[in-house]
């Protein structure tokens, strides 16, 4: 079987290439063909994908994190191909990968893979691109794109949370109209909202994993309204912190998709990533529409 491995040499602590050589060994058990591509950045990660568009591979195999991930995830969406995909995290959080019980040892995820079937995986879909777990805006999404990789791979997960709270000062509600696909309306000011599919976002905000399913079509919608006290601020952090919401100012829901409209553009944050907003967003799940080795 021929296996494409896509290596994103910068992810997490850099670990992954110290362990490429076993990992690779595992697929080459048997006498498999093992092709590996290592990449710097985002645009070699397109290009690495796109290369393994044209080779077709049997099996293709992300090494890296959440973000590398879901790059790879809506490109080879929006191109209609090479489906399912392995997944070995080696990200700084590796949030959705640990939502998904795929083990953190890059040669037990590989065995993971190697030994096991693809399953089905629940999508989303902003404004024409895919996300895995969490598309959101306000308070805690920048954290993700503003930490540079070198606090990541120094401070590690601590890194999150210190970019999370020097966001605290300057903290800024969004006015917004949300609406639901199953009909529910909610309106006020928010310091953060979005929709997930993850019990753990950017390393800081919990979910109850009894509440939230990797393939039941829905995606969870957290609110946070705007504090009015320090007091309420530190009810909110415990609340998102301990997966526990303080059901005062904080929604929490299920649904098939919303529409987000503000008064003002919103900057988003899909899978970690910066992603320019507008006066109205759309997010969408999509059941079942990608199949991953989970």
């Amino acid at each position: 079987m021929k296996t494409m491995l896509l290596v994103n040499a910068n992810a997490g602590k850099q670990g992954i290439l110290r362990e490429i050589g076993p990992v690779r060994e595992v697929f080459a058990a048997g006498g498999g063909d093992v092709e590996v591509v290592e990449t710097a950045s985002k645009e070699q990660g397109e290009q690495a994908v796109r290369l393994a568009m044209e080779k077709r591979p049997e099996r293709l195999v992300v090494c890296g994190g959440d973000g590398t991930l879901s790059d790879t995830v809506d490109l080879l969406r929006r191109e209609g191909a090479l489906r399912p995909l392995g997944y070995i995290p080696a990200g700084t959080t590796n949030d959705f990968a640990t939502f998904l019980g795929i083990p953190k040892e890059p040669v037990k995820a590989a065995s993971f893979i190697a030994m096991g079937k693809p399953r089905a995986l629940d999508l989303g879909q902003m404004n024409g691109r895919s996300f895995l777990y969490v598309a959101s805006f306000g308070a805690f999404t920048q954290s993700s794109y503003n930490t540079t990789q070198s606090l990541k791979n120094s401070l590690g997960h601590l890194a999150y949370v210190i970019e999370g709270i020097k966001e605290l000062p300057a903290l800024q509600a969004y006015e917004a109209r949300v609406e639901t696909a199953e009909g529910g309306v909610y309106e006020g000011e928010y310091l953060y909202g979005g929709v997930s599919n993850s019990t753990s976002l950017g390393g800081v905000i919990k979910l109850d994993p009894e509440k939230v399913g990797p393939q039941d079509g829905l995606f969870e919608l957290s609110l946070v309204k705007r504090p009015k006290s320090l007091h309420e601020l530190n009810r909110i952090l415990l609340a998102l912190m301990s997966g526990k919401p303080d059901e005062e100012l904080i929604t929490f829901t299920h649904t098939r998709g919303a529409v987000f409209t503000c008064k003002e553009p919103m900057p988003w944050s899909l899978d970690g990533e910066y992603c320019a907003g507008g006066e109205r967003v759309e997010a969408q799940v999509c059941p079942g529409a990608w199949e991953l080795f989970w």
